[in-house]
C-alpha cells in the first residue's frame, strides 16, 4: 500500500492531509508521485494525521 492509497482509505484529500500536517497540497502531491523525498519527521506527522502506525508508512516507502 502506498501513501495515496492510505490517504484515500482514510477519506482525506491531498488538501486535507496537507492542512493536518501544515504544508501545501503540492508537497503531498510530489511525495505521492515520488518527485519529492520525504523526511522521517514528515512521515511521523503524516502517520499521526492518518492515525496509522509509522511502521506502516516506513514499510510502504521501502516496498
Amino acid at each position: 500500500m502506498n501513501l495515496k492509497q492510505v490517504r484515500e482509505q482514510a477519506g482525506l484529500t491531498q488538501i486535507q492531509l496537507a492542512e493536518r500536517i501544515g504544508c501545501d497540497q503540492s508537497v503531498i502531491s510530489r511525495i505521492e508521485s515520488g518527485q519529492r523525498a520525504v523526511t522521517l519527521q514528515r512521515l511521523k506527522h503524516i502517520a499521526k494525521a492518518l492515525e496509522i502506525p509509522l511502521a506502516q508508512l516506513l514499510a510502504d516507502e521501502v516496498a
